[in-house]
């Protein structure tokens, strides 16, 4: 089975576990910076054992390489919804042709999800808006 090994100075390799008369050895299939379809293919042409591409995926984001993400389906979505969205803002909508604001906040929703579907989780924060944080601290309060 291949897999990923974080190297130094951000450097990943693709590697594969070999069994030897000496005991097991792990063998380098592929070196890189970014997991791209021409690495997984070199990886695969020197592979002596069966390759899973998509494990190797798996692997390389467990280890945190990174992978070019505009050959995403989801990237390509996002980008050219984003398009649409620069050239709407270009071109006001008539006030008759106007939607309706519940559509518009379920599309700036999906907006936010596809966006922050890209982003590492973040630790949670105390609420910065006063009177939020204050309502949030008596409701908690209450709680108890």
């Amino acid at each position: 089975m291949a897999y990923v090994v974080a190297r130094p100075r951000g450097r990943f390799e693709i590697r594969e576990s070999v069994h030897t008369p000496k005991g097991p050895r792990a063998r380098s299939l592929a070196g890189f910076t970014s997991l791209t379809d021409e690495v997984l293919a070199t990886a695969g042409r020197r592979a002596t054992r069966p390759f899973d591409a998509e494990a190797v995926r798996a692997s390389a984001a467990r280890a945190g390489a990174p992978t070019p993400r505009h050959r995403s389906p989801e990237m390509r979505q996002f980008v050219e919804s984003s398009r649409r969205m620069a050239a709407a803002l270009e071109s006001p909508p008539a006030a008759a042709s106007r939607r309706d604001p519940g559509d518009a906040l379920m599309d700036l929703l999906g907006l936010v999800a596809q966006v922050s579907a890209y982003q590492a989780p973040r630790p949670k924060e105390p609420l910065r808006f006063p009177p939020l944080a204050r309502l949030w601290a008596a409701r908690a309060g209450a709680s108890r």
